[in-house]
């Protein structure tokens, strides 16, 4: 398969990965579609191309000197090194217009191994180009953001970063309370339980579809 972007992001185990992603319609371990009504379809149409997951290092593009083979390799190196991060109970929020489950109270501990990943990797990254730098200022950045964007590639990292798996893309008023209560019944059995993050994944994007997959997942820690 041929990839136009790299990620490493956190997937849960089962059954919480499974019953994400028959949420999202889309499986990245797998690369199964599940068929979703049309309105479903439609509410999830954004986020489903990640997979369900959880951003830890953002979408990035190889720089020119490094190729995915390297990138693999310092994968390997780099879970061992790391500690699980635990602390926080699951809850599903409103970001915004977006449903996404979240932490109760962010956790340092997953806030530390997420900027330990993206500095780990950043040689890895290729430089933002102009187009890319305007599209995420049209998002109205604080300076903060603006300075993490342009040294990180992302502006949502290091003290801006928030764990959160999302479910949907943007709602409108109207419907947002009645798919707030769907996804809390949905996800039920696992709100008010402890996040474990003991794994990391890295995906890639599939330059044809658009979809990310899953290339391999390594448990933290030796």
């Amino acid at each position: 398969m041929n990839f136009s972007r790299y990620a490493i992001y956190y997937i849960p185990e089962l059954p919480l990965f499974q019953i994400g992603s028959d949420w999202l319609g889309w499986n990245s371990i797998t690369g199964q579609e599940t068929l979703l009504s049309a309105d479903h379809h439609r509410i999830t149409d954004r986020p489903r191309k990640y997979g369900f997951h959880a951003t830890v290092k953002p979408p990035f593009s190889l720089a020119p000197h490094s190729t995915q083979g390297e990138l693999q390799d310092a994968f390997h190196a780099f879970c061992p090194t790391v500690s699980p991060a635990t602390g926080g109970t699951l809850k599903i929020s409103r970001l915004g217009r977006f449903l996404a489950m979240t932490q109760d109270v962010q956790s340092n501990n997953v806030t530390e191994l997420a900027a330990s990943t993206v500095s780990h990797f950043d040689k890895f990254r290729a430089p933002l180009s102009d187009i890319d730098i305007e599209k995420h200022r049209q998002r109205r950045l604080t300076p903060k953001q603006d300075a993490l964007m342009l040294r990180w590639g992302y502006p949502y990292v290091m003290q801006e970063f928030k764990f959160h798996m999302t479910l949907t893309g943007p709602l409108q008023s109207d419907e947002i309370d009645a798919f707030e209560h769907d996804v809390n019944i949905r996800f039920r059995k696992f709100l008010d339980k402890p996040l474990n993050l003991a794994s990391l994944a890295l995906l890639g994007e599939d330059r044809e579809s658009g979809r990310f997959h899953a290339i391999e997942r390594l448990p933290l820690g030796m």
